[in-house]
């Protein structure tokens, strides 16, 4: 019983560090896609006017304007790319297999419970008939148990007054 105590509160344990690495890598992704929106309104708001400014008296005023906004989406994009190929480390691997290896223990250990339970069953079972053998005929079961030593000790007397 205390092992399959021990090996239940493995399996919550690597189900808490699978549970603890997703969340870390789903906090991960969350803060960098918040930080690239971020960035993208900073970005066409300070940003955009010094780029803006500074390509004004090269390119003109429409073109500046739209060389700063593309530049942020740019940026922007490339955050979000960053953000959803984040994944989980080998640490979620390993949880993975102390989880499967409780799980199999434990499923080892149900099988050897219940084949006791049938062994235990198998002998409740005989122990009945064997009752209500005895309970049908008493006599007989007493003989049967009598005569085997009585027969067996009949023959060994013999088999030396032979010799």
């Amino acid at each position: 019983m205390e092992s399959l105590v021990r090996n239940m509160r493995i399996i919550w344990r690597a189900e808490l560090l699978i549970i603890e690495a997703k969340l870390n890598v789903a906090a991960k992704r969350i803060g960098a896609t918040a930080f690239a929106g971020l960035i993208f309104i900073f970005g066409l708001g300070m940003l955009n006017v010094a780029g803006f400014f500074a390509l004004e008296e090269i390119w003109g005023p429409v073109y500046a304007a739209l060389g700063v906004s593309i530049a942020d989406f740019l940026i922007a994009a490339l955050l979000i790319l960053w953000a959803s190929r984040l994944t989980t480390g080998p640490e979620l691997e390993l949880a993975r297999e102390v989880r499967d290896a409780g799980l199999e223990e434990l499923e080892a250990k149900a099988e050897h419970i219940q084949d006791e339970v049938m062994a235990v069953r198998d002998e409740l079972l005989a122990l009945k008939k064997s009752m209500a053998s005895f309970s049908r005929n008493p006599l007989d079961s007493t003989i049967n148990s009598l005569l085997t030593p009585i027969l067996t000790l009949l023959i060994k007397s013999l088999s030396k007054s032979k010799n």
